[in-house]
């Protein structure tokens, strides 16, 4: 059966020292049987920054943008008709902002490309009935995480929507897959029945909202290390 390792970045895949980020990529190169996928808030620019790392493991798929950019590992195309259908509904990032510009809570986050989805920085007094609701009235999806990210996206997207419509395509069994996170953000992606694991040093809400979930390892290690603890947990590697 395939194993699927499906991965944030930030605080998750590349969190921890150089050593274990090390052991985790030698562990996935000894057993090409696991295919790895990205799941993150970054878009496909700072992927590719990413990736001149050569601690990175190599994806075969990309979920990018918050799961509003389905991507092919290999050469980065994008993945149709999953993408097209995942950004159904969006009003365009001009439309959000100007419907947004009203909240000066609200900081853009300037220099990242965003294609998608709208991402803001935001401090927690910030995020308001008010707020929620003006995202609502777009038919909007808005997700809030590590007490400072705010990020707008199409109607029912998420990680977890992009990676549920990435195993229907591909034909992943459920209980082939595992997936790693740390944040709020990364909540989507355990609702779907898999196997996970909640690195340590994850965000305290994220362990909350998961909940005592059997499926669910929750790491003493961070970053890597807890990927790599899972991994062995499930003799994956």
């Amino acid at each position: 059966m395939s194993k699927i390792l499906v991965t944030d970045l930030d605080g998750t895949l590349l969190g921890g020292p150089p050593e274990d980020r090390r052991r985790l990529r030698g562990a996935l190169v000894r057993h090409p049987g696991v295919t790895v996928v990205f799941a993150t808030g970054r878009g496909p620019a700072s992927i590719r920054e990413v990736l001149r790392d050569p601690l990175v493991p190599r994806p075969r798929w990309i979920i990018a943008d918050v799961g509003a950019t389905v991507l092919d590992g290999t050469d980065h195309s994008t993945v149709e008709p999953l993408q097209t259908r995942l950004r159904l509904g969006w009003p365009g990032p001009e439309r959000v902002r100007a419907a947004l510009e009203r909240f000066p809570a609200l900081r853009d986050q300037e220099g990242v490309p965003q294609d998608g989805r709208c991402s803001y920085f935001l401090d927690p007094a910030g995020l308001t009935a008010e707020l929620t609701s003006a995202v609502a009235a777009l038919g909007c999806t808005w997700v809030y995480s590590a007490n400072r990210f705010f990020d707008v996206l199409p109607p029912g997207v998420s990680k977890g929507s992009a990676l549920r419509g990435l195993a229907e395509k591909l034909s992943w069994p459920v209980g082939s897959i595992l997936v790693a996170g740390d944040s709020l953000n990364d909540l989507s992606l355990f609702g779907l029945g898999a196997h996970g694991v909640v690195v340590g040093g994850a965000e305290p809400e994220l362990s909350t909202a998961v909940g005592d979930h059997p499926l669910v390892h929750r790491a003493r290690e961070e970053g890597a290390a807890g990927i790599l603890a899972a991994l062995r947990r499930l003799g994956w590697v």
